[in-house]
This record gives C-alpha cells, sequence and structure tokens, in this order.
C-alpha cells in the first residue's frame, strides 16, 4: 500500500509543488514508484512533470484529455451511471518511475458539491460517495501502477477540496518561507489541520457504507521545509536566517503540541533521530528539530532544470553549458547543485523514516 504525503499551507508562495517535483523525484532514485497528484487547479506540477511541449499535447490530444484528476471523478460528482475507473498515468520527463496524476483547472469547480456533502454528512445518498471519491480514484492508480509513495500537491486554500485532498492522505509536510505571512499561517495551521481530521474521525460510520468510503488514516506531521531564502556564503542572510529561526520556534512550541494532542505527530524520538542523522550533513544552520532541511533559492538553476526536464540535483556541465552556464558562473553553479543533491537526499530520507511503522504512535 503506498503512503500518502501532502505538501499543504493555507499561505501560497511556499515553493511547495517545486518541492513536489523534487522529493518525489528523489524517492524514485530510491527505487520508489512514486505519484504526483496535482491537486492544485493552476496544474503547475503536471506541467513541470511532462515539460511544457508534452503538457500541451497531453490536454489536446483525444487520446489523453480526459485522462485527469477532474474528468476521472466526474462520473461521481456529476451523477453519470458510471463506477469511477482508473488509466494510465503519464511518466514524467525523464523518469520512468515517477508518474503523474494530472491536474484539471476545473478541479475547483466540485468545491461546492464536496462542501455540501460533507455539511449533510452522507444523509443525502445522491452526495455520499462525493467525499470518498478522490481517495478511491487515488487509491486505484496507485495500485494500477505499483506506487510505494504518492505526493499530493494541493493549493493553498482552506476549501473543501483541500479538506478532503487532506483527509485521504496518511502525513503531511508544511512548506514555509521567511516571510511574516509564514510565520502568521504557523500560529493558525494547525487549527484548520486537526478541525479536518476531527471531521473525519468523527464521521467515518456514517460514510463506511458508500461505494467510495473516507480514508481511513490518522494524517501525521513529518516536518516544515524553509523554502526559497536568499544564500551567501552556504548561510541564509541573517534577516532571512532570523525569520526561518522565528518559524522553527513556533513550529515547536505552537504547531507541534497542538498536533500532538489531537494525535496527529509521529514518535518524538523518531524526529529526534531524523534530524540526528543528518546533522552535520546539512549546513550548520539546519537547526530546526521538525524541519526536514532549509532550501535556498535556486536562483539561475531554475531555467536550466526545466529546459533540460530534471530536477536542479540532476543538472550536469553539460546542461549547464546548453544554458550558457559557463567558467565560474558554472563552477559555482556545480558547487550548488551538489548541496541541493545532499538536501533533497535528506528530505527524502527523512520522509522514509517518518512514514514508516516504526514512528507512527498506532
Amino acid at each position: 500500500m503506498s503512503k500518502r504525503v501532502a505538501l499543504f499551507n493555507h499561505k501560497g508562495g511556499t515553493g511547495k509543488t517545486v518541492s513536489t517535483y523534487n522529493i518525489g523525484w528523489k524517492l524514485s532514485e530510491h527505487g520508489h514508484n512514486v505519484l504526483l497528484v496535482d491537486g492544485d487547479s493552476q496544474v503547475n506540477l503536471t506541467a513541470l512533470a511532462l515539460g511544457f511541449d508534452r503538457f500541451d499535447a497531453y490536454y489536446e490530444s483525444d487520446e489523453t484529455r480526459y485522462n485527469n484528476i477532474k474528468d476521472a471523478v466526474s462520473p461521481v460528482f456529476e451523477g453519470k451511471p458510471a463506477a469511477l475507473e482508473s488509466f494510465d498515468c503519464p511518466i514524467a520527463q525523464n523518469n520512468q518511475k515517477l508518474f503523474i496524476l494530472p491536474g484539471h483547472p476545473d478541479l475547483a469547480g466540485y468545491e461546492g458539491q464536496i462542501s455540501l456533502a460533507q455539511e449533510t454528512l452522507g444523509t443525502l445518498s445522491v452526495l455520499k460517495n462525493l467525499p470518498g471519491a478522490l481517495h478511491a480514484l487515488i487509491r486505484m492508480i496507485e495500485e494500477r501502477h505499483d506506487i510505494q509513495f504518492t505526493l499530493i500537491d494541493l493549493n493553498p486554500g482552506l476549501g473543501a477540496i483541500n479538506q478532503n485532498f487532506f483527509m485521504a492522505s496518511d502525513s503531511f509536510i508544511v512548506p514555509t518561507n521567511p516571510d511574516p505571512f509564514s510565520l502568521m499561517a504557523i500560529g493558525t495551521l494547525g487549527s484548520h489541520l486537526i478541525r479536518w481530521n476531527e471531521w473525519k474521525q468523527t464521521n467515518l460510520e456514517k460514510f463506511a457504507d458508500a461505494d467510495y468510503p473516507l480514508h481511513a488514516s490518522t494524517p501525521i506531521f513529518l516536518g516544515t521545509l524553509n523554502s526559497r531564502f536568499n544564500k551567501h556564503a552556504s548561510k541564509a542572510a541573517k534577516k532571512f536566517d532570523e525569520r526561518i529561526a522565528k518559524i522553527d520556534q513556533r513550529v515547536a512550541d505552537s504547531l507541534v503540541p497542538a498536533l500532538e494532542n489531537a494525535g496527529m505527530t509521529a514518535k518524538e524520538e523518531c524526529y529526534n533521530r531524523a534530524f540526528g542523522d543528518w546533522d552535520g550533513k546539512l549546513t550548520r544552520d539546519n537547526k530546526g528539530l521538525y524541519a526536514l532541511a532549509r532550501i535556498p533559492d535556486f536562483q539561475s538553476l531554475i531555467h536550466t532544470s526545466n529546459i533540460s526536464g530534471v530536477p536542479i540535483f540532476l543538472l550536469n556541465e553539460e546542461m549547464l553549458r546548453s544554458d550558457d552556464i559557463v567558467g565560474v558562473v558554472k563552477e559555482k553553479a556545480m558547487e550548488n547543485i551538489d548541496s541541493f543533491n545532499v538536501i533533497y537526499e535528506a528530505i527524502a530520507s527523512k520522509v522514509e523514516f517518518l512514514t514508516s511503522d516504526d514512528c507512527r504512535k498506532n
């Protein structure tokens, strides 16, 4: 059975889509079949994974245009006399083990129906299958492709679709970046996630006899990502470093205790081990116990990555030269690429460990 990880923060601009792609790729390097689920109506994860040329062709071709998350669940949401069916998901560009469940800009159109179905608690038979439909589709595709890890990219909202994706997950990562709004978001995020989980646990039995029941799992907090900060001398610039430290502190003082009281954390010794195993391998400013890693700004490397069809940590000298990155700039870029490889190796290894059965409390 696949382990599902949602990447979510109700504050936007935290780099969650690129993080989803890079972590998924690194997990596939560890030998796992990985499914990326594009739950954001901007469909950026699909474009990133397929490559922009394949992306356009995928949604224009009669053979594949309906093989996406919205059209796949439409029989349930539009009352069609048909059961959900899986389909062959496309693989990411240059990676045979990384699959993508393509998104759709109109998925948000089902927001009201899911919300109504959840508010009526399954008392209306015509709506009873809606809250479990996304979970059922993902499960079918996981089985079809023998998936070991599923990463779900959510949009920054607090609506019913995001709640539904979160309820279909086994664990979650919170991407952040060093600005005042991320700090504010950490202060309120826990209450929303706890409320979503409590709704599910309270109403599991009400949907147990649906064709598509709710996913019977409690989402567990894996950690944060401190993303997209400017780097100087292998360390975050002072003001960003201070903000990241405040985020780490608020996570430890506020978010984790609230989630722990709700049964939504891993064993404390697992967080300690995950941190300790990489202490000294990541830069010294990786001080947050619950931070999976700090991820510096990609700067110009993001363009090279996009045109090369690989994550930043797989760029090589030939790819850099093809993007006119040469000389001293190229040498510095290669150092940064090596650093990014260590960072994502750490994140993927921590995800594997923290999602293990040994780290779950129940």
